[in-house]
């Protein structure tokens, strides 16, 4: 139990720490110049912006997830002892995770938020508020549901840290541009629910063709119906014209461009 718990959390921290930590830890030189200046609209600005950002490369990793649960846990870790009934209850573990996901890649960003604006004591009364609360779920959903009860309890722990942050930040800096936010959110869920239809519709026909008793056939399903759903999401949010999409295609552009032109000082020694 303890073996397939941690496996289930180690599948879910991948995309936290990818996206979720890189995308707090970009943005606290901004928020923390923001608090400075003392820029009162900057920093909810820059807030909600990173918070779209965040929302673009999560929801369609969720629908990914949730829906290729059994095929991940299976590519990961399905060899020797581990069996089939250790990858089912893996996969379920997983899902119940997964169904906190974006709570756990915002709050790194809005803990930032909080340091940069020199205040430690609330994320930390926060954090134990939710650690209580993980623990009080977990007593009571252990005996009733197993090992799902303590990923569930997990899963609304850190669903209720990120809504008591958010309320909290909230009244200390103002709105984070709502307007804008729930109108990307509106396009982006469209786009997720087509690529979920993508994906579910397409592994059927899939296991038909591929040897799923096989790993490269599990493999190959995986990720050949994440790919379109993938490819499904960005399409149909460039379609709706979600800004973030062109806001990290510029920023790589933009990136790359400045990796490969040549210093000025360079130039005149050329």
């Amino acid at each position: 139990s303890i073996a397939i718990f941690q496996f289930a959390n180690n599948i879910m921290y991948v995309p936290v720490g990818v996206i979720g930590i890189s995308f707090a830890v970009a943005a606290f030189p901004t928020l923390a110049a923001a608090v400075a200046e003392g820029n009162k609209k900057a920093l909810p600005l820059h807030l909600s912006v990173t918070i779209r950002q965040i929302l673009f490369f999560i929801l369609p990793l969720t629908v990914i997830i949730l829906l290729l649960r059994a095929q991940i846990v299976r590519v990961a870790f399905g060899t020797g002892a581990f069996d089939w009934t250790a990858t089912v209850t893996t996969a379920n573990l997983l899902a119940c995770f997964t169904l906190s996901l974006f709570a756990q890649c915002i709050t790194p960003l809005l803990l930032r938020v909080f340091f940069a604006l020199h205040d430690t004591r609330t994320p930390l009364l926060v954090s134990l508020f939710t650690a209580i609360l993980m623990i009080i779920g977990s007593i009571f959903l252990k005996p009733m549901f197993g090992l799902l009860g303590l990923s569930f309890s997990f899963s609304f722990a850190s669903i209720m840290e990120l809504v008591v942050l958010a309320v909290l930040l909230r009244a200390r800096i103002g709105a984070f541009r709502d307007t804008a936010f729930l109108h990307t959110l509106y396009k982006l869920s469209v786009a997720a629910l087509v690529c979920a239809l993508v994906v579910q519709g397409l592994k059927g026909p899939m296991a038909a063709v591929v040897d799923m008793n096989r790993f490269w056939g599990i493999f190959t399903q995986g990720a050949i119906t994440a790919t379109a759903g993938l490819l499904v999401y960005l399409g149909i949010a460039l379609v709706l014209k979600v800004e973030e999409p062109r806001a990290v295609a510029r920023s790589i552009r933009h990136r790359f461009w400045r990796m490969r032109r040549v210093p000025e000082e360079v130039q005149e020694r050329l």
